[in-house]
């Protein structure tokens, strides 16, 4: 039939995850069992920092057309299955960008930020490749509702998560410019990818990497503005504005310690001022 599709699992997912629903936003750290007669493909995969894997959602509804943000709040509204990243969908594949942390032994490659849960059948394993699968000025919808629905942690996550993909580690200035956009959504109320939310910045590089990251703010937009040497005080000089408000932060030394830019107070780390028009 010339509309038969036939896949073959290459290979098999295990993690702690056992159940959809337990399953974080980001994913998890966990495996990928290539199968035997697939393990010539394997070849130069060690070379790649980041995979697309491919896998079949095996406990997803195929006839599911509708859904919500679940993982967030049953409180989401619906939307279409092709506009959400649902198990659930007519064809029930997922894409997931993972980081490769290792090749233990033959056959099984360590990952991390895998959404699936064990025992997913894998049907392809890709490089990423920065150039082409990357697209920092693509725009989504609004995510402030969803944020807002987060709880700490998950938010923090997120945050984590766009900060190291665009700087490339996780450092102190990323851990700070974490919790500098935490303050900033707490002030300003909404998604900091929005088009009305501009940042304008110093050029301690850790801190402007992973802020830029965050706010996908640019040249070309509009939204970034770099502050001249002069004007800025203290070692790094920050300012998040939208509608009607502007929050200016000012660092005054940068911690060597994660875990404590973490866990301290916002006061320990920086000095925020309100400014509303």
């Amino acid at each position: 039939m010339k509309d038969r599709i036939e896949l073959v699992p290459i290979g098999v997912v295990h993690c702690p995850i056992v159940e959809k629903g337990q399953m974080p936003v980001q994913g998890v750290r966990g495996q990928i069992e290539v199968f035997p007669p697939y393990l010539p493909a394997l070849d130069g995969v060690e070379t790649s920092s980041h995979l697309i894997v491919l896998a079949w959602m095996h406990h997803g509804q195929r006839d599911l057309l509708r859904a919500r943000a679940r993982k967030i709040s049953e409180e989401l509204p619906e939307k279409g299955i092709f506009s959400l990243r649902s198990p659930s969908r007519p064809n029930p594949i997922s894409v997931s960008v993972v980081r490769l942390l290792g090749i233990p032994r033959e056959g099984i490659l360590d990952v991390e930020n895998i959404d699936c849960i064990e025992g997913t059948p894998v049907i392809d394993i890709k490089p990423y490749q920065r150039g082409w699968d990357c697209v920092f000025s693509a725009t989504h919808h609004d995510r402030s509702d969803k944020i807002q629905k987060m709880g700490q942690s998950e938010y923090r996550e997120m945050l984590i998560r766009e900060a190291v993909n665009y700087h490339g580690e996780w450092c102190p200035g990323a851990a700070v410019a974490v919790r500098i956009a935490e303050h900033a959504t707490s002030i300003l109320g909404g998604d900091l990818n929005l088009k009305e939310v501009y940042l304008s910045m110093g050029n301690h590089p850790c801190i402007s990497d992973s802020i830029i990251g965050i706010t996908a703010a640019r040249y070309g937009n509009g939204r970034l503005h770099i502050i001249p040497d002069e004007r800025r005080k203290g070692l790094e000089y920050l300012g998040l504005s939208a509608v009607g408000c502007r929050v200016d932060f000012i660092l005054t030394e940068l911690p060597g310690d994660i875990p404590f830019i973490l866990s301290c107070r916002d006061e320990d780390l920086f000095s925020a001022r309100i400014c509303r028009t």
